[in-house]
């Protein structure tokens, strides 16, 4: 089975526009949080939402559906 649509996928480097995501969350220090962020569909012209975050992460900690 190929995939489900909207299911998770396995883990992936960061794309250019996900790391663009990223870089704009400054925490401070050794702080680390984890984002869970959604992309309306294209014709919709809504922008990124974040949906929910984890907090008090290491920097050492997979990133897993949430």
């Amino acid at each position: 089975m190929q995939g489900m649509c909207g299911g998770a996928g396995a883990p992936q480097d960061a794309t250019p526009e996900v790391q663009d995501i990223c870089d704009e969350v400054h925490v401070g220090g050794d702080e680390h949080v984890h984002l869970r962020v959604f992309r309306p569909l294209p014709h919709t012209n809504k922008p990124l939402e974040l949906h929910s975050l984890q907090t008090d992460k290491a920097a050492h900690e997979p990133i897993g559906y949430f």
